[in-house]
């Protein structure tokens, strides 16, 4: 199913340059006529009609009747008469008439008409404005529309999309999904005869989860804090239930192996995991130790038997608090002692794999993702299916941050194949590296 997102037409984008029509003048003053008429009579007609009058009777007494207008009348001082026989209104409206001013009456209907078209022309771009503005509304509400339209598309894409995502990989978190994960890889290559391939850091499955209080605490179901007042004697048995766990998937993994070699069965398992030997200034697996027990945490022991309360480091996070089960109450560096632990692990199971026929390969660098893989073979015919569990990162944290634990399964067949091919990749450097090895022992 598609989901075109929607585009929009040419018209939507042409309004910001577009410009409104023009309006004519006398369009603009009949709007402003009909929306203002007291104003427009009492500021603009009143005074126009005035001073028109006025400007009438001027021009008439100066061009028809110069020498009665240009007469200096009086009032006699004998009678207190007017002078002027012939008035054509009052003596007072005559003089202020003959008082006027031509030029300042054409002046005055001059201004009438430019301050009325002052007053047009400011409507008219103050109405210009408000059409381009609402014209620049319009155009970002269609944008904001088709903006809205676009997330919506792009939305239902994204849930398609995870939704078909989901059904190829389940994500995995805590070491109780992961070791069921793992578990379900083994049985896969066992009951369909696939090759089982690991490419692991450590040669224990999840060999550091035991001695990390937050792994613990996640695989009972509980979180950090809630260990707080815990007893020693009761952090042992939830550390021992992981270790368990732990076992019992190491078990099936060595199981398949067996089986896979009694039935006669061309497929094999095969480990790739970090060097235990001592190359010169390098060593892979203590090399990969020191990226997690270092300055950043703290190791501390404890006595599975005891009864006292586990120590209080509230200044120091879950992930960076490691705990080590001691026999002796005794003066040992604990970080010392967890290192020492690991590598004693990591050495003896590499050797018990070996001794069962698993071709174990081992590299020299740590390695920032783990698989483990159910790879049918080519050369089998058939249809039989593929299961990968890939763990995100090498679980170690060199800058001492809390580092999530990352992990997916899939049966995806193109995942699954990358995943193979990224496994033989490493599998054919170490090989390499320990071929090289051995020529430089040989020489020597």
């Amino acid at each position: 199913m598609q989901h075109a997102l929607p585009t929009p037409t040419p018209s939507a984008f042409s309004g910001a340059d577009s410009r409104p029509e023009d309006e004519g003048f006398f369009t603009v003053l009949y709007e402003i006529i009909r929306r203002h008429p007291v104003l427009f009579t009492v500021l603009f007609m009143i005074p126009f009609v005035a001073l028109l009058i006025s400007l009438g009777f001027k021009w008439f007494y100066v061009f028809n009747d110069s020498a009665h207008y240009l007469s200096n009348f009086q009032i006699d001082p004998q009678t207190g008469g007017w002078s002027d026989q012939k008035v054509y209104f009052s003596p007072g409206i005559d003089r202020y008439i003959r008082e006027l001013d031509i030029a300042g009456l054409l002046g005055g209907i001059v201004g009438i008409f430019i301050g009325l078209f002052v007053t047009v022309s400011t409507e008219k771009a103050n109405r210009q404005k408000e059409k381009i503005n609402q014209q620049e509304m319009e155009h970002i509400k269609t944008q904001t529309n088709l903006l809205v339209q676009a997330t919506q598309s792009l939305n239902t894409l994204m849930v398609d999309v995870s939704g078909k995502v989901n059904e190829k990989v389940q994500l995995m978190e805590g070491a109780d999904e992961l070791l069921e994960g793992i578990g379900k890889v083994v049985e896969s290559a066992q009951s369909q005869g696939n090759d089982l391939l690991v490419l692991s850091n450590t040669a224990r499955i999840e060999g550091i989860a035991p001695y990390r209080m937050e792994y613990v605490a996640k695989h009972a179901h509980l979180k950090p804090h809630e260990l707080r007042n815990a007893t020693q004697f009761d952090y042992a048995r939830k550390a021992e239930a992981l270790q368990r766990d732990r076992t019992d998937i190491e078990n099936k993994l060595k199981g398949a192996a067996l089986y896979l070699q009694n039935m006669g069965s061309d497929a094999h398992v095969e480990f790739v995991t970090l060097n235990d030997q001592n190359e010169g200034a390098t060593h892979a697996f203590l090399k990969y130790l020191g990226k997690v027990v270092n300055e950043h945490i703290s190791v501390e022991t404890y006595r599975p038997g005891s009864n006292a309360i586990l120590t209080n480091r509230e200044e120091i996070p879950h992930h960076n608090r490691f705990l080590v089960p001691s026999s002796a109450d005794d003066a040992t560096d604990p970080k010392s002692l967890l290192v020492s632990q690991l590598y004693k692990d990591h050495s003896q199971a590499i050797q018990e794999m070996q001794e069962l026929g698993i071709r174990v390969s081992k590299v020299n660098k740590t390695l920032p993702v783990q698989l483990f893989i159910s790879a049918p073979r080519e050369n089998k015919p058939g249809i039989f299916r593929g299961l990968c569990v890939c763990i995100l990162g090498s679980g170690s944290s060199a800058s001492g941050r809390a580092t999530k634990l990352t992990a997916f399964l899939t049966e995806d067949p193109h995942i699954v194949a990358s995943m193979t091919e990224l496994f033989y990749d490493y599998q054919t450097d170490g090989r390499m590296n320990t071929q090289e090895f051995i020529g430089h022992i040989s020489m020597k």
